[in-house]
């Protein structure tokens, strides 16, 4: 785990981002309604680590769909008396933007 660390931490700066990717994620920040552009930022920054911890030198669409949640989750804006999202909000604006991904995630899982 170290070693991967390490070699992640060396090589995310090669990884690369296309740039429909990038479109994509400010989709889904623009669909959730998500202020400012942070969580864009964040999630293509999750995205490049990600990718580079599993030893890729592009970021895929399942990377954004993988960091998504923790990216955005407590970015949502949220009424004083609603409980805090599970972060299904995100899932289902992900499946709704990326329906191809949402099919093959979902046989994935099972």
């Amino acid at each position: 785990m170290r070693r991967r660390l390490v070699r992640a931490r060396k090589t995310v700066p090669e990884v690369k981002i296309d740039r429909s990717l990038l479109v994509d994620i400010a989709g889904l920040c623009a669909s959730l309604k998500i202020d400012g552009h942070r969580g864009e930022l964040t999630i293509a920054r999750a995205a490049r680590a990600l990718a580079a911890f599993e030893g890729r030198r592009t970021v895929r669409i399942d990377d954004i769909r993988r960091v998504s949640v923790m990216a955005l989750r407590h970015r949502l804006r949220k009424d004083p008396l609603e409980s805090i999202d599970s972060g299904l909000r995100i899932e289902q604006a992900m499946n709704d933007l990326f329906p191809q991904t949402a099919v093959r995630s979902l046989a994935s899982a099972g």
